[in-house]
């Protein structure tokens, strides 16, 4: 404002500021501030861009991508890739690390530096592990059976894979249906899974579940055992049978045409001599004359029944009835796991 000639005039005052306008003039002084802070960090980044290009290394970079094919039998194994959404464009060849299982489908990171690209692995479409969750049993069951804690499961992915792991143990009083309310969708197996547990000694440490399609879980053969059979079914025999009749004994006779070339003279006698010399002195004799005969008195016969070969009753024996029982079990165990696909 220009100041009067005349000193007798009065110079007018300045204008109070309002609140309103002080506001604004400190909101103008901050942006111009936050301005000047970006401006700043742009800069800095495009000094640290320009650094990049005398490095002695190609800088790693990262895009995402969808696996479009595998070829697993390659060596290396190697997958193809359409990056960044570009359907259009597929890019063979790339290779993956070690760890990583890839699945067509799979939306994958990979890394590229100067030519080389590989796979890191898939980004996670759900959790890796699902919390534990306290199932709950069906009439006649119930938690920490043999102290081995509430049953409980889990769905997790083994090497690409859902797989349900189980831990605790069930008690049980009755009944077959271990869940009262079948499992999630999610939770359950393309086909049935069978699965032997632990259980109560009684008879047997084992017993079966079913962990059906429709998310029921069902116990099978608790008290299952083969049938015995009575005593009276048991008994057998190994005698009333015959080894010979009198008519079988028979003796080693010698025809009278042969007896010449043995030493014998008499058609009858079945001793003969082998060898010769003067007066036979170096002679000695085989007697012949013997037997098999089972029945009968001779001295040699033998029977296998009681006191002759027709006999059974002494040789009457049985193995007596027993039977094979398996007791319901008192607890059952959940520590398994199973694959669901």
């Amino acid at each position: 404002m220009s100041t009067p000639s005349d000193p007798a005039q009065t110079v007018p005052q300045e204008p109070p500021i309002v609140p309103e306008e002080a506001a604004a003039q400190d909101q103008a002084a901050h942006d111009q501030t936050a301005e000047s802070a970006q401006l700043l960090a742009i800069r800095e980044l495009a000094t640290e861009i320009a650094k990049q290009a005398v490095l002695d290394f190609d800088p790693a970079t990262i895009r995402k991508g969808v696996i479009t094919a595998i070829a697993d039998t390659s060596a290396p194994p190697t997958i193809s890739v359409q990056i960044s959404g570009d359907t259009t464009t597929t890019i063979d060849g790339i290779c993956y690390i070690t760890s990583y299982v890839p699945v067509v489908g799979d939306i994958a990171l990979i890394i590229k530096q100067g030519t080389d690209l590989v796979a890191l692995g898939n980004i996670a479409a759900a959790f890796s592990a699902s919390a534990w969750t306290v199932v709950t049993l069906g009439a006649g069951f119930g938690h920490n059976g043999n102290g081995n804690g509430n049953v409980r499961y889990r769905k997790v992915w083994d090497n690409g894979s859902p797989k349900m792991q189980w831990k605790g143990a069930a008690t049980r009083s009755s009944g077959t249906a271990v869940v009262s309310v079948p499992l999630a969708s999610g939770y359950r197996p393309v086909e049935r899974r069978s699965v032997i547990v632990a259980r109560t000694a009684g008879g047997s440490n084992v017993v079966k579940l079913d962990f059906d399609t429709d998310g029921t879980v069902n116990m099978v053969g608790a008290n299952t055992a083969p049938l015995s059979a009575t005593p009276s079914d048991s008994v057998h025999n190994h005698g009333g049978h015959d080894h010979g009749i009198p008519s079988s004994s028979h003796g080693h006779s010698v025809p009278t045409s042969n007896q010449q070339n043995i030493g014998s003279t008499s058609g009858t006698s079945n001793t003969h001599h082998h060898g010769g010399g003067a007066g036979q002195d170096a002679s000695h004799t085989h007697d012949l004359d013997h037997t098999h005969a089972i029945g009968g008195t001779s001295s040699s016969a033998h029977n296998h029944g009681g006191t002759d070969a027709t006999t059974p009753n002494d040789s009457t024996h049985n193995h007596g009835g027993h039977s094979h029982t398996v007791d319901d079990p008192v607890w059952i165990s959940f520590n398994i796991e199973y694959f669901l696909d």
